[in-house]
């Protein structure tokens, strides 16, 4: 989570990305008409102008008028410089032809106030050294070609503001260089007497810098749009707009749900055989590119798993498509352990079908529960199961829940209403389940939907341990699970 002062960091730094100066904004200089003699030197701030006379204010007023269409006409031409300094491909001709543009009109404008304050001085308004430089003062030469629009940049991801960052970086001494410069422009543009040479010279200076900045941000954003980051139309739009500013303390977006994203993932699960997997054969198989359970009168399960034996994990996200079809159910096992004495009586009709209770084909551990025959009754998909243990649900769908093994749980929130939530859950239709496991904190994601969290803070509790993944049949059903992947942290 960032920090306000994080936030407040980066908006200022990539705010300096893009940006040089407006060097007279529309209220600058002027002071309200009524204000009493000397009243603007005792408040200070940006902008007073110690001692100012009405007739001073009324004049600054004027000049500040004056000028607004070339302080308007650079901020547009350096709009377009970076503009063009963001485009794909590479132009350096319109880059260079851009930063001469830039050069006019910075001279245009400093010479039209190093006109208007000769003006002023040889006038009975005439403003003493300490009020000149106060006008210093008041102009904000190193920001940009205006202030950025109220916007954002559409959809950016935390990866593209990282991206972003690290540009910034780059360019931040040149970005100084360059404010740093502008503001000696607006000094050179107020000095009395008037010097053209100064005025011209710190021009050619700003030419220079802006060059070599527009150069610096070219590079950068080419090996942005030449990576996975790269920046859409609308992006690179809205990031001109905002004169190069992520707007409202540089907030982004997440990257959207993409439940097939497999960076960082290993599949389990290869469509075709049970490879790595341990379950009763006379339940499991692989049909239609998925691993399917089944259990039926004629061939009674009870409850029995398939586990991955290959893996064993504690920190990880777990995604996979499922699918029950009857009135049984599953359930997707983690952090678990097979070869645990069972605490349920099996039914005589399954030990009759099935054989004695085999304990590696039982597991033991956390379950993320998948019940969508029950949901419009028990509610059941979605929550928090412990399996073969006293604690059993723990947090049930739309909870939130905080606990410590055995102990008591308190219901620290609410997701959501557990009957609108079942709205998200297809029966006989293939759901999109993903689970996380982060310490003591468990997270059920159905189609989309948080449907419960869970935290365990008892170290020796089972829903803490190291363990394998399974899926479970129970009662009669058909279970069916494709695209099986894995993010093991640790």
């Amino acid at each position: 989570c960032m920090k306000s002062s994080d936030s407040i960091h980066l908006r200022l730094v990539l705010a300096c990305l893009m940006m040089g100066g407006v060097l007279i904004g529309s209220t600058a200089f002027a002071q309200p008409a009524t204000q009493p003699q000397g009243a603007a030197g005792r408040r200070g701030g940006r902008g007073a102008i110690p001692n100012a006379t009405p007739a001073q204010n009324a004049v600054l007023s004027q000049m500040n008028a004056d000028l607004a269409p070339l302080t308007e006409a650079l901020a547009n031409v350096r709009r377009e410089l970076l503009a063009i300094s963001l485009a794909l491909p590479r132009d350096d001709s319109a880059i260079n032809s851009k930063v001469q543009a830039v050069k006019t009109a910075e001279l245009a404008l400093a010479n039209a106030r190093a006109g208007a304050l000769a003006k002023i001085q040889s006038s009975s308004d005439k403003l003493a050294p300490v009020q000149i430089a106060s006008l210093n003062n008041a102009v904000p030469a190193g920001r940009g070609g205006g202030s950025p629009a109220n916007g954002g940049i559409p959809n950016m991801t935390s990866n593209q503001v990282s991206a972003l960052m690290q540009l910034t970086g780059t360019v931040q001494q040149a970005t100084q260089s360059l404010a740093t410069a502008r503001t000696e422009l607006a000094a050179a543009s107020f000095a009395d007497p008037r010097d053209d040479a100064a005025i011209t010279a710190k021009v050619e200076a700003i030419g220079n810098l802006e060059l070599q900045l527009a150069n610096i941000r070219a590079d950068g954003i080419a090996k942005i749009q030449s990576s996975p980051e790269k920046l859409s139309p609308d992006q690179l739009a809205a990031l001109v707009v905002n004169n190069g500013v992520i707007v409202s303390g540089s907030f982004s977006e997440p990257q959207p749900i993409d439940f097939n994203d497999h960076v960082g993932y290993v599949s389990l699960f290869d469509g075709t055989s049970l490879k790595g997997w341990d379950g009763n054969p006379k339940f499991w198989r692989v049909e239609d590119g998925a691993m399917v359970g089944e259990s039926t009168p004629q061939n009674p399960s009870g409850n029995t798993y398939i586990a991955y034996r290959d893996i064993e994990a504690h920190d990880f996200t777990l995604k996979c498509e499922i699918k029950i079809e009857g009135a049984g159910g599953t359930g997707i096992q983690y952090r678990s352990k097979t070869g645990i004495p069972w605490l349920t009586a099996v039914q005589p009709n399954v030990i009759a079908n099935a054989g004695p209770t085999n304990l590696n084909w039982m597991m033991t551990g956390p379950q993320a529960d998948f019940w969508p025959s029950r949901d419009t009754t028990a509610k059941y998909s979605g929550q928090f199961y412990s399996e073969n243990t006293p604690m059993r649900i723990m947090a049930w769908r739309g909870q939130v829940v905080e606990g410590y093994g055995m102990s008591p749980r308190r219901l620290m929130a609410n997701i959501g209403d557990r009957t609108e939530m079942a709205k998200f859950i297809k029966q006989n239709d293939w759901n999109e389940y993903t689970i996380i496991a982060r310490g003591p904190t468990f997270i059920h994601i159905i189609n989309g939907q948080l449907m419960s969290v869970m935290i365990d803070d008892d170290p020796t509790s089972s829903n803490n341990w190291t363990g394998q993944i399974g899926i479970e049949i129970e009662a009669t059903t058909k279970v069916s699970v494709r695209n099986v992947w894995l993010k093991k942290l640790n």
